[in-house]
């Protein structure tokens, strides 16, 4: 073998390493989410929003696969925004998704990562998603869905290993931003409608511990 060539070889590495499809890079970022069943978590939730005041909040969440969420206060409200929540698996919806492709690599917050773009259905509408997902540890370090009608999201999340296992938000920042509404005139002269930041913080995870569903019911029937 020529040596310039084996001198390429060497430095590529095996063939095909790093050429993962993006349903490849996808599932190994699932089974990080996966081996988590069910957990509880405290949280200090902060909300900065244009058209309402949300005080700052210390809630308690309990999560269950592959969807369920239930929030406790100790001040008897507890309020947590779906579309900023990011708790269980938050590529869920785009891993059963279509038209999904690697972009191209980029580094967060000192990160490589692969870009992943691809759409989805989520509650009867079809959205457009790309994520972040570092090549290290396979965890989705930003995101970003637009839907054909209602809101758009743009994440950042940080994580921790808990009980030297589970990889876990520690900091999640979602900004969520509103379309104009159906009946708005684009001529009329109007305030501009800012976005709204959820901020989440994390602390003191219990993982797997078999929560009853129980726990859930409430605010399921209430739903």
């Amino acid at each position: 073998m020529p040596l310039v060539l084996l001198t390429v070889l060497m430095l590529a590495g095996p063939l095909g390493a790093g050429n993962l499809t993006a349903k490849q890079v996808l599932e190994k970022a699932g089974r990080n989410y996966d081996a988590v069943r069910d957990y509880t978590v405290d949280a200090k939730l902060t909300v900065d929003s244009p058209s309402m005041h949300v005080p700052e909040m210390k809630i308690k969440v309990f999560y269950k696969k592959p969807n369920k969420v239930h929030v406790e206060s100790k001040d008897g409200f507890a309020m947590l925004p779906r579309q900023g929540a990011l708790v269980g698996n938050p590529l869920r919806d785009m891993a059963a998704g279509s038209d999904l492709s690697v972009e191209r690599s980029e580094r967060v917050s000192g990160d490589d990562c692969y870009v992943i773009k691809g759409t989805f259905q989520h509650e009867e509408r079809s959205a457009q998603a790309t994520v972040w997902i570092d090549k290290r540890y396979f965890l989705a370090r930003r995101m970003s869905v637009n839907p054909e009608w209602g809101p758009s999201v743009s994440a950042k999340l940080w994580y921790m290993k808990v009980g030297n296992k589970y990889w876990l938000p520690r900091r999640t920042e979602a900004t969520i931003s509103l379309p104009p509404m159906p009946d708005e005139n684009p001529d009329a002269e109007r305030k501009p409608r800012g976005p709204t930041i959820v901020k989440l913080s994390f602390a003191n995870y219990r993982v797997n511990t078999g929560l009853n569903d129980k726990v859930f019911q409430k605010q399921e029937g209430s739903r």
